[in-house]
């Protein structure tokens, strides 16, 4: 770097660099965006280096302050003429300090100009914060963040900064209080008058909050409390520009005392047992309630000590409920919720019934071994509900999706789902091993998406399916483990467009052929995929994806040119695989990726087309050659990983390959950029 003694601009603001070295001997430099000056003895830099560098623009990272050894060294920096920095990164990093009054000097030094707009600390060593940090003339700067400074016991005076918007205070162990200090000196000004957004985190011995109760915070809208252990101390009473509230793993904190949130959204409690009893208590929710006039959605994870829940006087602007990890709840049987958009029941294992929503999520409910899904549901999703045995359905279920995932003794679909939900569009089923059949009469007629994956019983019986009725069929995945019988023959329509078959013996070519719409082709894991190539695919298809076929020695010699619509082609983990056709690739193809194939030795000569825009090789250790002679002048991305015969040959300036592939715009080998 040093040797550019000529360079006049640098930007290395998106650059994964810890730092620049030698700067000070670039002369002619008059722009520096995005500096890191790593501080670490004779190989890194000075703070006489960064002294030196007055047009410094963007962002200025410090890194490693420990070894700066007192007030004096600081003082070379000359942080205060930086006029034009305007994001300001302080790190110290390692052990204890041995003086916090040198460490306060030479905090004290850099003092940045007062154009800075964001100010971020961590890891200082000090006990006090110097008082330049809560200076009302640093009118520009709208984000503070004070993260590990774990000897601090105070905080600075913050709330005088004019335009403060976002302010995060992370990982102060020795704050026990957040103290009057905080706000500063009153004045006919509010404090934290422009603040926005507040987050406190990871504050282990942090008890209590002095609230002033001068109208503070006047335009706060997001307040965030999350690993604080010990905080007892009641919030800030009047936040009504609050709208999201988030309070997690502060097992000593309640809410008893009500809190004006008249535009609150949002309300999320994780893990703050003494909060859940809030929720219990109809009458203290009550009153908590009738200051959340706006409230939309609300969140309640790990209240263990919750059993109940009077959703029924929840005001009918809440649109979404969350609870997850609340094992002893019981919903009450009267509510109806209709005003509900979304309800997510996890981990919730004592449940009677679930409530009315038009997306309805249930997962890991242990103890729930039947449900009737509710008329007004439109979309449900069970999941890890081991013991559900029985799935019903009522007259009128308007219900477009149907996701059921790990029910391992669930049995069956619900019965007479052709008449009972017919505007069913999707139906994913996942690892139920005891679903045998579909119901009789099939599948609702409108089924657009069928995915299944690992019901082996489900799967062994699929002549049974009947899908060839399924005339809006659109997209179907199916999943297996192999112990189908070959030889089976079963039919789907024609309307199917895209097909993802993985391990299954009975997809042939016959059927293959016959789904003249098909565009996307996936495999994964087929013992005939060979001969399907050979005996050919359905000349509709634009992308084609052949993974993990270790069956799979070639192509087809007479290549996939009848494919004329192919333009995505993904070969990967096909270990046997030794050699493209000769004939050559589609001629509409225009991405090729090839990963994993440890035998594949050469690609064709002459065999790639005219269209072909990006080309991907990935770990093909034996791979010898590209075939740079018909390397058509279309392709603008050229990525090649992992093929070390390759490597040479492609090297900037220096391979035989890079005046013939010099012309393209991108090209990468080995991850690094040519």
């Amino acid at each position: 770097m040093e040797k550019l003694i000529n360079l006049r601009h640098l930007d290395i603001s998106e650059a994964h660099l810890r730092r620049p070295l030698h700067l000070n001997k670039l002369k002619s430099l008059h722009v520096l965006v995005g500096a890191k000056f790593l501080l670490s003895g004779r190989s890194g830099s000075r703070m006489e280096d960064l002294g030196e560098l007055h047009n410094l623009y963007g962002s200025l990272s410090i890194l490693e302050l420990q070894n700066v050894i007192d007030r004096r060294e600081s003082m070379k920096a000359n942080m205060r003429e930086k006029k034009h920095v305007e994001r300001l990164s302080l790190e110290w990093s390692g052990s204890f300090a041995d003086n916090s009054q040198t460490e306060r000097d030479i905090l004290d030094e850099l003092q940045p100009n007062t154009n800075i707009k964001v100010l971020q600390i961590t890891g200082y060593r000090g006990t006090k914060f110097p008082n330049w940090l809560a200076d009302n003339s640093f009118h520009k700067l709208i984000e503070v963040s004070l993260s590990y400074c774990k000897d601090c016991d105070s905080l600075p005076a913050l709330g005088q900064l004019p335009c403060l918007k976002f302010l995060t205070i992370r990982g102060m162990h020795q704050i026990t209080e957040v103290t009057e200090e905080f706000y500063g000196s009153l004045s006919s000004k509010k404090p934290f008058n422009s603040l926005e957004k507040l987050d406190f985190a990871e504050m282990p011995d942090w008890k209590q909050w002095h609230v002033l109760g001068k109208g503070e915070f006047p335009i706060l809208e997001e307040l965030s409390i999350k690993d604080c252990p010990k905080f007892i101390g009641k919030l800030p009473e009047n936040l009504s520009s609050l709208t999201g509230l988030r309070i997690s793993n502060c097992p000593e904190l309640s809410l008893e005392t009500p809190i004006r949130l008249s535009n609150l959204k949002e309300l999320k409690v994780v893990g703050c047992p003494k909060v859940g009893v809030l929720f219990e208590d109809a009458q203290l929710f009550t009153s908590q309630l009738e200051g959340m006039k706006q409230i939309v959605e609300l969140v309640i994870t790990d209240c263990k000590s919750l059993t109940s829940l009077p959703i029924s006087i929840l005001p009918s602007t809440l649109k979404r409920i969350r609870i997850s990890g609340c094992g002893k709840l019981n919903l009450e049987a009267s509510m109806n919720a209709m005003f509900l958009e979304e309800l997510s029941l996890k981990g919730c294992d004592s449940p009677q019934f679930v409530p009315r929503a038009p997306y309805l999520n249930v997962s890991s409910c242990h103890n729930l071994n039947r449900l009737l899904v509710p008329i007004a549901t439109e979309r449900l999703s069970i999941r890890g509900c081991d013991n559900l045995e029985i799935l019903s359905v009522a007259c009128g279920t308007q219900m477009t999706s149907l996701h059921i995932h790990d029910c391992k003794i669930l049995k069956s679909l619900p019965e007479h789902m052709q008449e009972l939900l017919p505007s069913l569009k999707e139906l994913q089923l996942w690892r139920c091993p005891e679903i045998d059949s579909f119901p009789e009469g099939g599948l609702p007629f409108n089924l657009q998406v069928l995915w299944i994956n690992k019901c082996k019983k489900l799967v062994n019986g699929q002549k049974e399916w009947h899908l060839q009725r399924l005339l809006r069929l659109e997209q179907l995945e199916i999943s297996h483990d192999g112990s189908d019988l070959a030889g089976e023959n079963w039919e789907l329509p024609s309307s199917i467009q895209s097909l993802t078959i993985s391990n299954l013996k009975t997809l042939s070519s016959q059927l293959l052929k016959s789904l003249t719409s098909l565009k996307y082709l996936r495999t994964y894991n087929l013992p005939q995929i060979q001969s399907l190539l050979e005996e050919g695919l359905p000349s509709s298809l634009c992308e084609l994806h052949l993974t993990s076929h270790h069956h799979l020695h070639s192509l087809p010699t007479e290549g996939l040119q009848h494919l004329t619509r192919l333009r995505h082609l993904q070969i990967w983990n096909c270990p046997n695989l030794q050699s493209l056709p000769k004939s050559g690739m589609p001629s509409s193809l225009s991405v090729l990726h090839i990963w994993d194939c440890p035998n594949l030795q050469s690609l064709p000569e002459s065999g790639m087309p005219s269209s072909l825009s990006q080309l991907y090789i990935l770990n093909c250790p034996n791979l010898r050659s590209l075939p740079l002679k018909e390397m058509p002048p279309s392709i603008s991305k050229l990525s090649i990983y992992k093929c070390p015969l390759l490597k040479p040959l492609l090297q900037f300036d220096k391979g035989e390959y890079w005046p013939k592939i010099a012309q393209i715009s991108t090209i990468i080998s080995n991850g690094e950029f040519q």
